[in-house]
């Protein structure tokens, strides 16, 4: 049930994304909601890294396929920021809202390191003009973090409310 949850967000959320920006009477930066899904399956431990692979480049795939970017650029990158949180969870506990926050602006601002060289090369004529945004882009994102989502946990009121309700 869980897992099917997780598919529906990846789902739900780049189309949330792409959505806005498309209506927003200016350009703005957005938090990369994708990317956050990626994390998710990446740092959690029930996902393999074959999953979390599958899960980051179907998100990916998606969000360029609503946002007009080049097909690939974000399914390669979500597939390896996943592969990147996983070698990260191995290494750091990813606990509270600080370490959360702060591994969610270190892979924001790669991954837009990393779409932005893709796209140049897929396209040269975009330049690098979208580095300037990746800051704020980054900011945003680790703005927008649960650390109990990002880990995969349940918070400790649902666990509470199960543990009073099975008895």
């Amino acid at each position: 049930m869980r897992s099917a949850v997780t598919l529906l967000v990846a789902y739900l959320l780049p189309i949330l994304q792409s959505t806005v920006l498309e209506l927003a009477p200016v350009r703005m930066a957005a938090p990369s909601l994708g990317l956050l899904v990626a994390m998710h399956v990446g740092l959690s431990g029930k996902w393999s890294i074959s999953s979390a692979a599958i899960v980051a480049f179907a998100t990916g795939y998606l969000l360029d396929l609503v946002s007009g970017a080049p097909q690939g650029v974000h399914a390669l990158v979500f597939v390896l920021m996943a592969i990147f949180a996983r070698a990260l969870s191995a290494r750091v506990a990813v606990t509270g809202i600080v370490m959360a926050a702060a591994s969610s602006f270190v892979a924001s601002l790669l991954a837009a390191l990393l779409i932005v060289v893709v796209r140049a090369q897929v396209a040269p004529e975009g330049g690098y003009g979208g580095l300037r945004q990746a800051p704020v882009e980054a900011l945003l994102t680790a703005g927008v973090v649960d650390h109990r989502s990002l880990r995969g946990g349940i918070p400790t009121a649902l666990i509470r409310d199960r543990a009073i309700g099975a008895e």
